[in-house]
Parts: C-alpha cells; sequence; structure tokens
C-alpha cells in the first residue's frame, strides 16, 4: 500500500464499514412474497436517518453533509475530479410478478456446494428461475443472487464506446449494437418458461451477438458467443469483414481485457464472471446513494447529457442518485494471474445489481471504479430498470471509457434465430 496516495482511502473505508447498519429483518419465510413486500422479505430497507432534499446538488463544497452516504472513491472524485451528484428521494424497486412468482415457487430449493478451489465446478444446485437466496446470509449467497438478478430475459442496446483522456477528452469512439437472450434457461417473463429446450439441451444459460455499426473501418466486426452453466469461459465466434471469414474464439478469459478499454470483459455490468471464481466475503449492509433511477438521456447525437465529456476530466457521469441498501462485498480472485487483487461489490439490496465497484492492483491501492447507471422500468410488474450509461475510470492512468446507450430495449421477445452463424456472418456484411 503506498501510504502517500492511498491510506486516506483504506483509512475512510474502515471508517464507512465500521459504521454501516446492520439491518437484519424478521424471519417470515412462509410469508408470501409479493410486490409490496419485496423490500422486506428480501434484503432490507435503507436508513432514512440522513436528510436528503430531492433536487439537490452535491459538490465539493457540501459534500459533508452526505459523508455518511457515500463509498470513499466516490467522495474522493467529487473533491478531486469536481464529481457532481443530483439527488432525489429513495423509492422501493420490485423485480416483475414473473420473478416473483418463481421466487415464491422456489424458495428453499437452492443449495450452495463448496468448490473450493475448483473453481470449474458448478457451485450451486437445486436453482431453477427467481431469486434465489431472500435474506442473504453471508457473501456466496450475495454473489449467487446477483448471478440469477432480475434482469429481464433478453434485451437489445444500441451503445456509444468513447476512449477518454482525463487532460484532454475523447480520444476515440465506437458505435456497437448488443442484442441478447440473457435467459436461455431460469425465464421467468417470456414463452417458454423457463427454459428455450435447444439451449437447455447444450448447457447454455446465455447467449448474445454484438457487431460494430461504425466508424467505417470496424464496421461489420463481430462476435457471437454463449455462456455455459459451467463456470468456463465463454465460447464462441468472430466476424472478420477484411477476411470475410468466421474464427472460433475464446471470450472473457479471466482478465483479458474488453474491445482494449478500461474494461475487463467481467467489468460488464460490474461483474461478468461466474460466482465460482471469485472469494466473496458479505462486509457489511449499508446506506449509500446509488444510480438506480439514473435519468438518462436515450440520445445519439447528445452524450454530454448522459457525462461531462465537455469539462474535465470529461468522464463524469450526470447520473440522478438516490439513498439505497447496499450488501458491501470484498471479492478476492482464486487464481493468481487475475489483475485485481481484490474488488469492492456496491450490491443494491432490491435490485441486486452493482451500480458501483471499487476494484485494486496487486499493491492493495485503488485502481479502477466502475458505476452502471439504470433508468427506471417502465413497468415493473414486467420488465427491470433500463440500462441508462456506464463508466470505468482508471485513475492511475487518469484514463476512462464511457458506454452511452441510445437505444436500450428489454423482454422483445427476440428470435432465436438471431443467434446464429448465418446471422453473425449475414450482419457483418
Amino acid at each position: 500500500m503506498n501510504p502517500r496516495n492511498q491510506s486516506f482511502l483504506l483509512a475512510g473505508l474502515l471508517a464507512f464499514v465500521m459504521a454501516g447498519t446492520f439491518l437484519a429483518a424478521p424471519a417470515r419465510a412462509a410469508e408470501e412474497i409479493t410486490s409490496d413486500n419485496w423490500t422486506e422479505m428480501v434484503s432490507f430497507k435503507p436508513d432514512m436517518s440522513v436528510k436528503i432534499k430531492p433536487g439537490k446538488k452535491i459538490t465539493k463544497k457540501n459534500v459533508a453533509e452526505v459523508e455518511a452516504l457515500l463509498p470513499p472513491s466516490l467522495k474522493m472524485q467529487i473533491e478531486k475530479y469536481n464529481m457532481t451528484l443530483k439527488l432525489v428521494e429513495y423509492q422501493p424497486i420490485h423485480p416483475s410478478s414473473g420473478y416473483i412468482d418463481a421466487t415464491n415457487k422456489y424458495r428453499g430449493q437452492p443449495r450452495i456446494k463448496d468448490v473450493g478451489k475448483d473453481y470449474r465446478k458448478v457451485g450451486i444446485t437445486g436453482y431453477v428461475a427467481g431469486l434465489p437466496f431472500p435474506q442473504p446470509k453471508n457473501g456466496l449467497e450475495v454473489a449467487w443472487n446477483y448471478q440469477y438478478a432480475y434482469n429481464g430475459d433478453d434485451g437489445d442496446n444500441y451503445y456509444n464506446v468513447f476512449w477518454i483522456s482525463g487532460a484532454s477528452g475523447i480520444e476515440h469512439k465506437e458505435e456497437w449494437r448488443w442484442a441478447y437472450i440473457i435467459r436461455t434457461i431460469n425465464r421467468t417473463d417470456i414463452e417458454p418458461i423457463p427454459a428455450i429446450e435447444e439451449f437447455k439441451k447444450k448447457g447454455l444459460q446465455y447467449t448474445s451477438i454484438t457487431y460494430a455499426l461504425a466508424p467505417y473501418d470496424k464496421k461489420g466486426f463481430g462476435a457471437l458467443y454463449s455462456r455455459a452453466v459451467e463456470p468456463k469461459d465463454q465460447q464462441g465466434h468472430i466476424y472478420v469483414p477484411a477476411m470475410r471469414r468466421v474464427l472460433r474464439n475464446t471470450f472473457g478469459t479471466r482478465g483479458d481485457t474488453w474491445n482494449s478499454t478500461d474494461y475487463l470483459y467481467e467489468d460488464i455490468r460490474g461483474y461478468m464472471g461466474y460466482p465460482e471464481w471469485m472469494n466473496w466475503k458479505l462486509v457489511g449492509k449499508k446506506t449509500i446513494v446509488l444510480p438506480m433511477r439514473a435519468g438518462s438521456v436515450l440520445d445519439k447525437k447528445h452524450p454530454e447529457k448522459v457525462f461531462d465529456i465537455k469539462k474535465k476530466p470529461h468522464w463524469n457521469p450526470k447520473f440522478i442518485w438516490e439513498r439505497r441498501p447496499v450488501y458491501v462485498v470484498e471479492v478476492i480472485p482464486k487464481f493468481p494471474d487475475y489483475p485485481y487483487s481484490r474488488q469492492l461489490f456496491y450490491i443494491d439490496a432490491e435490485t441486486f445489481q452493482i451500480p458501483y465497484k471499487e476494484a485494486f492492483d496487486k499493491k492493495g491501492d485503488l485502481w479502477k471504479v466502475n458505476i452502471n447507471g439504470w433508468n427506471e422500468s417502465p413497468d415493473m410488474d414486467s420488465m427491470p430498470g433500463i440500462m441508462g450509461g456506464s463508466v470505468t475510470i482508471d485513475f492511475q492512468a487518469e484514463h476512462a471509457t464511457l458506454i452511452h446507450f441510445f437505444k436500450a430495449l428489454v423482454n422483445t421477445d427476440l428470435d432465436h434465430k438471431m443467434f446464429t452463424l448465418s446471422s453473425l456472418r449475414k450482419r457483418g456484411k
């Protein structure tokens, strides 16, 4: 640990965690979980003791007013990088009626298997659909809740990627489409429920196709890949327009950089690896501010409405933040060659998403922060919140990658034939 640069962060983190409010919900296992009692039944309510005035903006001049609701690295960004937080008051979030029904139907069935160092073995049994572990008792149960958090059954996103220098701003820009069936099995919203048989027979839980739309020299480059139930690297194919060929490839090998950005493959959505790959320690239950109703404008031509691109350091998000109940989980890799020595996930306790995470280098110093903003669901009874934007900041290099969504759809009942090699070739031409 470098005492000159990082001691204040670690001291702040210790104070932050020790000051955490550990709220235990009463045991109500026999009671049915509903949209009205979702928060109390599966997690806990936020601490409302720190007053928030809706619409108030937090800057370095008044950050002390809400310091108790900030991770140390978020406070640092406000003070050092002039980040501004616009606050609104907390509102509860619940998943779809189908996901809640599945949680009730299969409650008590999932069991965790201790795989130890054998991280290629499946670490859960008895899971079918819904939230595996209401009222999680440890970090691994929180991990599996994140793994099977409610994201709908499929999605289709169009987005810009910006490479950002903290000193000079935009270095490079690309435009992409990413379509996926995130639940080929474990489905709750779109028929067939709970599984699409052709994927179930292959042992696949997820399939995705992504391809570049711009710039011209990248247009047509695409990838088709699937995620197995077993905790192994994603397998798939890439289409290279210059070669007019499809090549078999392994995607997201742990620790690999995504598309030469500041993201690792596993950084997407906070964490795209498997629970079996990491050791998970529940540090505490907290109330902090997070962008779960980010209010991001899905406007292709105006990314400056979502990110403060024109002002240094050019990466600050313009999300709306609200107090949220959070599980703070320390995550340490099981393999020694992993780039991060550890990570801290701030997992939203109602949605089990990761809106905020900190990643540390081999020396134990803060390296990166990943912030994910979700827009409010158009209809919580039938679909999840929609991704509004994402940023990963490398503080050591003073560099960042912004993901600016300009079209985001969920539960669209995508055609399964879209996720084939012939489709990959066709879209690449």
